[in-house]
């Protein structure tokens, strides 16, 4: 598949000699993330670091209860968290791979999924659901623009992906429109 352009910021245009694709760029970079930190939430050893300022997180007393039963699954996961009094803890180090920038809220929103979760919980959806995070926060967004470069790297990474058509959330990636579907549009085709 080879670059064509962009269209309103958000969305690549691409062709092959099957015809014409429109990618969704955001879902397009998530799906590439999620796979990326999805095998890194699967080996993580040595890949925690600790933080020379560690963070604080607050909960109610119900819930700092909960949280403090689950510690050792956000620690597989690479988060240490330590608990700082009775409704706080501290959090001592995270994945050195977390998106820079966004390594609080990540840690907060792993946690919050860990506390709502009602059924057991396991290590694989926790990494599952960190990686869907993780993904979300580092890839591009609508209305960023890409140079030709940046839109044929993204569609080379696309094409390497396992799954390379919807998004960790489900939305489909890519549009395809044959070239007997657009001779048909044009009326260059009967029947």
């Amino acid at each position: 598949m080879s670059w064509v352009g962009q269209l309103h910021g958000t969305y690549l245009i691409a062709q092959n000699e099957e015809g014409m694709y429109l990618i969704d760029q955001h879902a397009a970079h998530e799906r590439i993330n999620y796979e990326y930190y999805y095998r890194k939430f699967g080996d993580i050893s040595g890949e925690s670091q600790p933080l020379l300022l560690p963070f604080t997180l607050e909960y109610t007393s119900a819930d700092a209860l909960q949280l403090a039963e689950r510690l050792p699954l956000l620690a597989e996961a690479g988060v240490e968290l330590e608990p700082f009094g009775p409704q706080s803890f501290l959090v001592r180090s995270h994945p050195h791979w977390f998106p820079k920038g966004q390594e609080q809220e990540l840690v907060e929103e792993m946690a919050d999924w860990v506390l709502r979760e009602k059924r057991a919980v396991d290590i694989a959806k926790l990494r599952e659901e960190a990686a869907i995070l993780c993904s979300c926060k580092a890839s591009i967004k609508a209305n960023d623009r890409l140079s030709r470069e940046e839109g044929e790297t993204l569609l080379a990474r696309l094409a390497a992906c396992a799954q390379p058509y919807t998004c960790p959330h489900g939305r489909p990636i890519l549009v395809h429109i044959s070239v007997y579907q657009l001779e048909k549009m044009f009326k260059r085709v009967m029947s």
